[in-house]
């Protein structure tokens, strides 16, 4: 009885050692691949990379845009000029901002890029509220909704990012 138990776990283990070989690809260290895959691997690598440090540096720009805005509301409307609210276009992005009376836009792209970033402040019933945000191609209308403005229809938020200040800014001396 105790052989046919161990020969009964040892075809079961079997078929699921086989199981898994069948259909999970083994693939081999970084250092046994050959120099094609690895060089794939590593633009593909480099290339997500970018894409975040990309993300982090519009979402710092465009939070600091919509606090800007904000503050320029309450001291007699919105600025339709980045050099006005002390933000600079970000390396390698293009930057429009479309302005009317109660919202102004802030829109980051690159060139070629896969991404648009958009920053949004509407004054509602003399309240601003902003919001940050990442899509691609032309946002549609910012719903409101409860007491916040949101991103579009397929478009994210962006995370409020503080930008990475040297240790001396940072203990206020």
């Amino acid at each position: 009885m105790l052989v046919g138990a161990r020969l009964a776990l040892v075809g079961v283990l079997s078929l699921i050692g086989l199981a898994g070989l069948v259909q999970l690809p083994i693939r081999p260290p970084m250092l046994s691949r050959t120099a094609s895959a690895t060089a794939g691997l590593l633009v593909a690598l480099d290339s997500q990379e970018a894409l975040l440090a990309q993300r982090q540096e519009a979402s710092v720009q465009l939070n600091r845009f919509v606090g800007a805005e904000i503050t320029r509301y309450f001291w007699g409307g919105f600025s339709g000029y980045l050099d006005v609210l002390g933000i600079e276009e970000p390396d390698g992005m293009a930057a429009k901002v479309s302005l009317d009376d109660q919202s102004v836009q802030l829109r980051l792209s690159t060139p070629g890029g896969s991404e648009t970033y958009v920053a949004r402040v509407e004054a509602i019933d003399g309240v601003p509220r902003g919001v940050v945000c990442r899509g691609k191609g032309t946002p549609a209308p910012f719903p409101f909704r409860g007491s916040r403005l949101e991103c579009p229809p397929g478009w994210r938020p962006l995370p409020n990012v503080k930008a990475q200040l040297p240790a001396a800014e940072r203990s206020g001396f």
